[in-house]
C-alpha cells in the first residue's frame, strides 16, 4: 500500500506503550485493532484489549498470559516487542497520545477508503459484476465511513436530543406522516422516521389499494413520497388514482368508452396530481438497486416515505438456498434503510391463504424470513366474510350487510405490532371500484 499516510510508526507505537503500560485504558474504547497497521501492534491491542474485557491490569505479565492464550507460539515475540516500545515510546506518552490518536484514525480513513476503490477497481474489471451494484457498495462503504467512529452516548445527550425533538413536535416543526385514514391515525399516531411499517393481508384484500391511499395522502401534505411497485405497471397505477378520484365506471377507463364528461373530470384530476411530491419505479426488481436508487433522493433530500409493493415481489443479487432466506434479507435491507437514511418505509406483504377468511396473525408473518422481528409497527387487512366474524363491532353487523349489497367493503385494520404505543383494531370503508378508503361516521 503507497504512501506513509497509512501510516504512522511512532502514532502506533507511542499509543501502544501507553496501553501496554496500564495508563491507557480509555483508548481502548476509541480504538479498534484494525487501526492498527502493523501486525505486531495490532496483536499487542488485541492482546490489552482482551484483558481490559476481562477486568485485569494490563501490563507485562498480563500480557504474556494473554499473549499465549490468543497467539501461542507468538507470544515471545510479541512480549519482547512490547518491551522495545515501552522502552522507546513511552516517555512523553501521555503528552502525545491525543494527536497521535487522530494520526492513526486519520490513517485509517486513508486505507479504508483505498482498499474500498482498489476493490471496486478489481469488481469492475470482472464481467459477472454488476457495475450499478459495485458503484452502490462504494456508497455505502462512504456513508459508512463518515460514521464508523461509534461512541457511547452520555445520558444528557440521550434526554437533550429528545426533549429538542419533542419541542420542535410542539412548535409544529416536525409531524407524523398521515396515512389518510384519520381512525388509523388516531392509533399510530401516523409514520414516523426510521420506523419500518409493515403491512400484511391476504391476496386481493385491498393492500396495494391501501398502499397509494397512503402514498398519495401523505404527498398531499407536502411529504415527498416514493413508490417501489412490482404489483403494478405506471398504466395500472394511474388508472387507479383517475377511479379513486371521479365517479368514471372503471370498466369505461378499461375499455376506453370516455365522453367529453369523463375526459373533463380525467383532466382535472391530471392537473391537481401532477404537481404532487411522488415518483415511482416499477421496473426495480432488486433490493440492492431499490437502495441505491434511494441513497440517491437522500443524496438531494428527495424522500420522506417509501412505500414498497411487496416485499416477497423484490429479489436479491445473492443467491440464497431457501426463499425465506431471500425475504428476510430484503427485510433487513427494508429496516436498515429507515435508520441509515432517517426515512419512514411502509412495506406491503402477502399473508398466505392458509387460514383465509380470518385476521392475519403475527405468527404467520414471522414465517416469511423475519418480517414481524424487523418491524417496528405491523398493521393486518381483514376483510369479513360475513356479519358473525368477531372483527365487525356488534352495532356494525347491519352497516355491513347494507355496504355488501353495494359492492363496498368493511375492513378491519388491526394494529398487531407497535414498538412505539398502543394496538388496536380500527374498521374502515373500501370501496374497491374506486380504490379508496372511507371512515365509518357515527353518531357522537
Amino acid at each position: 500500500m503507497p504512501g506513509t499516510s497509512f501510516y504512522n510508526e511512532k502514532a502506533e507505537k507511542t499509543v501502544i506503550a501507553l496501553i501496554g503500560s496500564g495508563h491507557g485504558n480509555e483508548l481502548i474504547g476509541e480504538l479498534s485493532e484494525d487501526d492498527f497497521y502493523d501486525p505486531i501492534n495490532r496483536k499487542l491491542f488485541k492482546v490489552c484489549q482482551l484483558i481490559s474485557a476481562e477486568k485485569q491490569k494490563v501490563d507485562i505479565v498480563t500480557v504474556s498470559s494473554y499473549g499465549k492464550r490468543l497467539y501461542s507460539d507468538e507470544e515471545p515475540v510479541l512480549t519482547n516487542a512490547l518491551i522495545d516500545i515501552m522502552q522507546k515510546y513511552l516517555f512523553g506518552a501521555e503528552w502525545e497520545v491525543k494527536s497521535h490518536v487522530d494520526v492513526i484514525k486519520a490513517a485509517t480513513f486513508r486505507r479504508t477508503f483505498y482498499e474500498a476503490l482498489t476493490k471496486a477497481r478489481k469488481d469492475l474489471t470482472d464481467d459477472a459484476n454488476d457495475a450499478a451494484t459495485v458503484l452502490d457498495s462504494i456508497r455505502q462503504t462512504l456513508r459508512e465511513m463518515v460514521v464508523t467512529r461509534h461512541a457511547w452516548m452520555p445520558m444528557l445527550d440521550v434526554m437533550m436530543n429528545t426533549y429538542d425533538t419533542l419541542e420542535r413536535r410542539r412548535n409544529g416543526e416536525e409531524h407524523s406522516m398521515p396515512s389518510g385514514v384519520s381512525a388509523l391515525d388516531r392509533v399510530t399516531t401516523g409514520f414516523h422516521r426510521g420506523e419500518l411499517t409493515i403491512i400484511g393481508a391476504r391476496p386481493a384484500v385491498g393492500k396495494s389499494a391501501l398502499g397509494a391511499h397512503i402514498a398519495l395522502s401523505t404527498a398531499a401534505q407536502g411529504y415527498k413520497v416514493g413508490v417501489c411497485s412490482r404489483e403494478m405497471t405506471d398504466i395500472q397505477y394511474g388508472t387507479r388514482i383517475i377511479a379513486r378520484n371521479t365517479d368514471i365506471d372503471p370498466i369505461n377507463l378499461r375499455t376506453g368508452n370516455l365522453d367529453d364528461g369523463a375526459w373533463n373530470q380525467i383532466s382535472d384530476v391530471l392537473a391537481n396530481y401532477s404537481g404532487l411530491p411522488v415518483s415511482f419505479m416499477f421496473s426495480t426488481r432488486y433490493i440492492e438497486d431499490l437502495r441505491m436508487e434511494v441513497q440517491k433522493k437522500v443524496d438531494t433530500n428527495d424522500i420522506d416515505l417509501l412505500v414498497v409493493d411487496y416485499v416477497q415481489l423484490l429479489q436479491s443479487k445473492r443467491r440464497f438456498d431457501q426463499d425465506y432466506l431471500r425475504i428476510a434479507y430484503v427485510s433487513k435491507m427494508l429496516k436498515d434503510m429507515t435508520t441509515d437514511y432517517n426515512i419512514a418505509i411502509i412495506a406491503l406483504a402477502q399473508v398466505g391463504r392458509s387460514s383465509e377468511g380470518t385476521m392475519p396473525t403475527l405468527a404467520e408473518l414471522r414465517g416469511s424470513g423475519d418480517l414481524e422481528q424487523d418491524a417496528d409497527n405491523v398493521i393486518f387487512m381483514h376483510k369479513p366474510n360475513d356479519a358473525t366474524d368477531k372483527y365487525i363491532r356488534p352495532t356494525d353487523r347491519d352497516l355491513f350487510d347494507n355496504l355488501k349489497d353495494s359492492g363496498m367493503q368493511y375492513i378491519a385494520l388491526n394494529v398487531a405490532k407497535q414498538r412505539q404505543g398502543q394496538t388496536g383494531t380500527v374498521p374502515v370503508i373500501f370501496n374497491p371500484a374506486r380504490m379508496r378508503f372511507l371512515p365509518i361516521e357515527r353518531r357522537a
